[in-house]
């Protein structure tokens, strides 16, 4: 096994690891989380509203991230 196929190998590793593990979030009052997904190999992409709106925003946390300002807070495994 050469050594592109080795570090190639590790990646896919780790991105499947942050697929399969992701943060427990706890969402402020007044919003309404909508999604979560991995992005890369260490950040996730959180998508959220307020509630009654429409209108969605997002933000990207990485896993050293323990909070937000506003009452968001992330716990890893």
């Amino acid at each position: 096994m050469g050594l592109l196929q080795w570090v190639a190998g590790g990646i896919l590793a780790k991105s499947g690891h942050n697929k399969l593990n992701p943060p427990q979030v706890t969402v402020p009052s007044g919003f309404q989380m909508v999604g979560l997904k991995a992005k890369g190999m260490n950040e996730y992409t959180i998508k959220y509203k307020r509630n009654g709106s429409n209108v969605t925003e997002q933000f990207t946390i990485n896993r050293g991230a323990r909070s937000r300002s506003g009452g968001w807070e992330f716990y890893f495994d």
